[in-house]
């Protein structure tokens, strides 16, 4: 049997920093977080994140086998959370201070199986529209090569958070 330990920080203060950064300020927040300081992150083992300063985001993984399934593939559950994660954190790059998103929905679409011999995948995501209420957010898992290995839609609920 192998076994595997991992370590983060928990962010208690970052959703009341992040709650009051304007566009740009939250791209600079984002693009700087390292990956210990997102404990689904840490979990997972997402190597990094990358944004532009339009907020277009990526994120990064290598698939290992502690993701397999029974079925000698990665999990479905992977694919899901890396492009909810990138699709949430494009949607939350387009709001002004005092809001944030929570994922209302998310469709994963899985094209083709992921494993160990896949390399690293990047997610990416692209905003299609920006409503008062909603984001509705598309994300692709492609490989080095360009090949798509899952999509997903998202549509991001938008919240007033109080500053503090």
């Amino acid at each position: 049997m192998n076994e595997r330990t991992f370590k983060w920080n928990l962010p208690n203060d970052a959703v009341q920093k992040l709650v009051s950064l304007d566009k740009k300020q939250r791209i600079d927040f984002f693009a700087k977080l390292p990956m210990d300081n997102v404990p689904i992150g840490a979990l997972m083992d997402f190597s990094r994140i990358t944004i532009d300063d339009k907020g277009q985001v990526s994120f990064y993984i290598t698939p290992q086998e502690f993701h397999y399934n029974p079925l000698g593939t990665v999990h479905g559950g992977l694919a899901a959370t890396i492009l909810d994660s990138c699709n949430s954190i494009s949607a939350n790059c387009q709001l002004d201070s005092g809001f944030l998103t929570m994922t209302t929905d998310i469709r994963v679409n899985y094209l083709r199986p992921i494993t160990v011999s896949t390399g690293e995948v990047t997610a990416t995501a692209t905003i299609e529209k920006i409503g008062k209420k909603v984001i509705f957010v598309n994300g692709s898992l492609y490989d080095n090569n360009g090949k798509i290995y899952a999509t997903a839609s998202s549509t991001e609920l938008v919240v007033e958070v109080p500053i503090n």
